[in-house]
């Protein structure tokens, strides 16, 4: 197979998984600014 099938395959598979994903790493990123925001401001963070 050539080079461009074998990279569009990949991205077909591929793309789902990083769909399904998205929301665990945006609540990730929640978590963790919360966390900044404690621990720079000595309070209770964002939420």
């Amino acid at each position: 197979m050539t080079r461009k099938l074998w990279t569009a395959l990949a991205l077909a598979c591929t793309l789902p998984l990083l769909a399904n994903c998205a929301p665990l790493v945006g609540a990730g990123a929640v978590v963790a600014a919360d966390k900044i925001a404690e621990e720079e401001n000595n309070d209770e963070g964002l939420f």
